[in-house]
């Protein structure tokens, strides 16, 4: 299995990287300058966090909204990446009222595929000034926290999800376990 991981900049992204070749994924680091095509080569597409705001700087990241709409690829958004899929399929982006930063109970409502094994709760790694408030049509909210409404969602065919929280970083409780189930996901 290879999996794209598209690099908007983010802090963590490597992290992203490392995880899963630690699960024995062939993972490669991705800018989104690549035309579309060259996404053809994967087996699934993980977009990862970044200093953008999708809300209003959605131009600045590159083809990462052809990326959504034209690949076929089973997908998961991680924070800017949750964003970004939420807001190119019609959610909505806002600017958080409560930004969250640093370790946050995330409380999980429907395990679901992404989030199996994860309930009733998890502490994870946030970092962020935009929020989904709305997710797409067709989407389950999956988990929220106090400040943030849709934590994680998925489409209902199981193949496009999204988590607000940072499962590479160490400080988020069973982060490995969402990997390990988006990769699962990719199998099917």
């Amino acid at each position: 299995m290879k999996i794209a991981v598209i690099y908007f900049g983010g802090q963590y992204n490597h992290l992203i990287v490392k995880d899963l070749k630690y699960l024995g994924v062939e993972a490669v680091a991705v800018t989104p300058d690549k035309p579309v095509e060259f996404l053809n080569n994967f087996d699934c597409i993980i977009f990862g966090g970044g200093p953008y705001s999708v809300a209003n700087e959605l131009d600045k990241m590159g083809n990462a909204k052809e990326y959504v709409l034209k690949t076929q690829s089973p997908k998961m958004g991680i924070c800017l990446g949750h964003q970004l899929i939420a807001k190119v399929l019609g959610g909505e982006v806002t600017r958080a009222k409560n930004p969250e930063y640093g370790l946050v109970n995330v409380v999980v409502d429907d395990e679901d595929t992404l989030l199996q094994g994860l309930k009733p709760s998890i502490r994870a790694w946030e970092s962020h000034t935009d929020e989904v408030v709305n997710a797409p049509q067709g989407f389950r909210v999956l988990a929220h926290s106090e400040n943030a409404r849709v934590q994680a969602m998925v489409n209902s065919n199981n193949t496009i999800f999204g988590v607000q929280f940072h499962p590479e970083v160490k400080h988020t409780e069973k982060g490995i376990e969402v990997f390990k189930n988006f990769i699962q996901a990719c199998r099917k």
